[in-house]
Parts: structure tokens; sequence; C-alpha cells
């Protein structure tokens, strides 16, 4: 039976979460100061480990390396629901002078890693308190390597979804818009990427000085990146302006496509004539047209020199496409939590990242939402991945209540002509 989530409830949810903050504060901390990079998060699991004690959770360790899962059992008949937290930080030099920076050179929480997972403790503490009134079970998958994107297939490969097999998967992500708010779609949420790599090669058996080679790789690259309309916002103001044309569906953004290219500066002997493309794209007619388009500027560029080129293409990954059904089978639950009025509802998705995320839900029906956690007046902007990246604290209550309220209001959801999954 799904559990009512009355006046009562919510405000059980409330006291819990708030009951356990100031110390999710500290885990959070810790976990910022002491970053590990994707495939060393021993310390970071040891850690979360340690504050999982106590709540009568099953374990499953070194999953993937260094993953693990963690199951909340209210009763083995009932269904499984998951919450996928990641673990690994960035290759950046932290610039911050919080007193909880970064103590490792080099290395930081840049993506808001360290906030993902304090939460994933802090929903385990909140629903085991009232774990002989949940209507499902929970698993929470404590996943590695998310920023090298192999850490949700090796999880999956190493049984993060089998005995059970979780009726539903949640994800949850930071992002810089105020935080106390929550962002979701029931569509496309994040972009996934192809790779190529660009190959020049002079006709015949013509040789080409290094140099020239590096010059014209370049020149293809630059034409490449011309060809964006979209642009990842470098201030807080324009990132708010582009969350106001992602709630309000822009036609142009719902048919995003986003170029990068480069050449390898710091080895160009062995990128003889050589350049790495990236592409995310809305759907995969865009995907092609994308290809046309370089293509296209390779074929001007080419002609007049000449040279030939060919385009290999190395890699790829599907995008996040929230189940719909899912989402609105929780959304009731989420209104009642955090309430209508801090419910952002996005109309396009947010082109510029990517998640693995995507790879459980070939799987099982999945969705994410985005954790609004910046507050700009005290100099808290959590925009990703730069060396200055930092949060208000209070996200981790919100994120807390949220992905609880989530949870339970999941209990309910049942697939309509569900889709075939792969196998797990």
């Amino acid at each position: 039976m799904p559990m009512n989530l009355n006046s009562e409830l919510v405000q059980t949810l409330h006291q819990q979460a708030a009951a356990t903050y100031d110390d999710l504060r500290q885990i959070r901390r810790h976990l910022h100061r002491f970053p590990e990079l994707s495939g060393d998060e021993a310390q970071t699991v040891a850690y979360l480990l340690e504050k999982l004690q106590g709540l009568g959770l099953t374990f499953r360790t070194n999953l993937s390396g260094h993953g693990f899962i963690a199951d909340l059992i209210s009763d083995p008949s009932k269904d499984t629901l998951a919450l996928r937290l990641d673990l690994d930080a960035l290759s950046i030099q932290e610039e911050s002078q919080a007193s909880y920076h970064s103590q490792i050179p080099g290395v930081m929480h840049a993506c808001g890693h360290d906030v993902h997972s304090t939460i994933g403790v802090g929903v385990a503490r909140v629903l085991a308190s009232i774990r002989e009134d949940l209507p499902v079970n929970i698993r929470f998958i404590f996943q590695p390597e998310e920023e090298e994107i192999t850490g949700a297939l090796n999880m999956i490969e190493a049984g993060a979804l089998k005995d059970p097999i979780p009726k539903a998967i949640w994800g949850l992500h930071v992002a810089p818009f105020p935080t106390g708010n929550i962002a979701w779609t029931d569509n496309l949420f994040l972009a996934g990427f192809e790779h190529y790599l660009g190959v020049l090669y002079p006709e015949g058996d013509n040789e080409l000085p290094t140099e020239f080679m590096a010059e014209k790789a370049q020149k293809c690259c630059d034409a490449i990146i011309a060809l964006n309309r979209w642009h990842l916002p470098q201030t807080w103001e324009a990132m708010q302006s582009f969350w106001q044309t992602m709630q309000a569906g822009s036609p142009g953004l719902k048919k995003f496509i986003v170029f990068d290219a480069s050449t390898n500066s710091e080895e160009p002997e062995l990128w003889h004539g050589q350049f790495g493309i990236g592409i995310k794209a809305a759907s995969s007619v865009l995907y092609q047209r994308a290809i046309e388009q370089i293509q296209a500027e390779l074929d001007q560029i080419c002609a007049s020199i000449p040279l030939n080129y060919r385009l290999l293409l190395m890699g790829s990954m599907e995008a996040v496409r929230n189940d719909p059904a899912l989402v609105k089978t929780a959304l009731p639950a989420l209104q009642r939590t955090i309430g209508e009025d801090h419910l952002i509802k996005l109309n396009a998705a947010f082109p510029f990242n990517c998640e693995d995320f995507t790879y459980y839900t070939k799987h099982i029906p999945g969705a994410m939402i985005w954790l609004g956690a910046a507050n700009p007046i005290s100099g808290k902007y959590a925009m990703l991945h730069t060396p200055n990246f930092d949060v208000d604290e209070t996200c981790l209550l919100t994120g807390t209540i949220a992905m609880a309220s989530l949870l339970i209001g999941s209990s309910n959801f049942s697939q309509i002509n569900p889709p075939t999954y792969i196998n797990c």
C-alpha cells in the first residue's frame, strides 16, 4: 500500500531532517576537505560507511572498486526503490578561502558530489527513523567514477541493480540557482554526447610539416566551435537568465546542438593533424545535422590546401531522459514537502553537461532533479566545475527532504505499457 504523505508525515520528514542537519553539514565539510579522484574514493567510502552505521542497513561493499550499496529493508516482500549518489571529485585547484577548503592539492569537489553523498546519508537517517511505516525498501547506491562516466556501468555490472531489481531509481544534482528550490522535468534532463577524432592527411604520399598540420587542425577546431549558438554561461547573471530560458522552453533550446573541438597542445607530435570533436544534441536527427555541419566546414577548409580528412567515432553516451510516469507519480509528494512555490518546471534540458546516470535508466525507470544550491548574498554561487565552487549548505536540508519524499511518493509507481529494458 502506498504511504499517505499527510501533514503529519510531512512534519516528521522536516523534523527528522532538521535534527540531523548540523551533522550533515559537518559530513559535507569533511568530504569537501578530503576529496578523492575517480577510482581513488577509498577514504570517502570508509567515512560514509562509518556515518551510516547504526541505521540497520544491509551493505554490499567493494563494488566496482570503491562503490557500495546500502539497503534499508522494511519488509523483504515489498518493492525496492533506489537512490544514486556519486562520490568522486575533480582535478581542479580550489581557490575558495572557506575554512573547509580542499586539503588535497589539485583536487576539489567542484561538482557537488560531496553534497550528493551527504544527502544520501541524510535520506538514510530520515527514512530509517520511519522504517516500520515505509511502503517500500530503499537501496542507496554510492557510486564511484561518475566523472569518468565509467562508474554507473561498472556498478550495474557488479550487481547494483540485482537481488532485488529496484522498481525505479532517482538521482539529483546540485545546480547554480537559489537554494530551497528544486527544478524538475518529465522529459529530457541532460545531454548525451558523441566524441569523434578528426584526422587530416595529405593526398598521395606527400608529407607536410608538423607545424603546418597543427595549424590546419586548429583552424578546423575554430571553425567547429564557431558553429555554436549556445554557450555555457560564465557569470551568475548569465546563468540565471539561462535557467529562465530553460523554464520557458525556448524552441531553439529544445533543438540544441553544442559543439566542442580541440587539439592536443601538450603533445602535438603525437597528434599530427588530429583533433578531438565533441557533440551534444537534443535528438538523433540533430546529431546527424551536427555532423553534416562539421563536414561542410571541413570540406571548405581542406579543399584549398588540399587535404583529406576522416571522422572516427570514439565514444558516445545517451542523454538522461526522465521517465514521465515516475515523475508524475512522485511529484505530488514533492509539492507537499517542498512547496509548489519552490518547484521550477523546466521545459528544455541543460545542454552542456552529461551524466552516467543514464545507464541505470536503460535497465529500470529513472529520473533526476536539480537541487538549487546557491546563495549569491553569501557569495555561494554553485557554478559547476569552477575553482570557487561552493554551496549554501541549507541545500543539504532541502535535498534530504526532497529525495526522501520522492522515494516515498514513488511507492505507488507503476508503468503503463512499460518499455523493454536491458536485462540486469
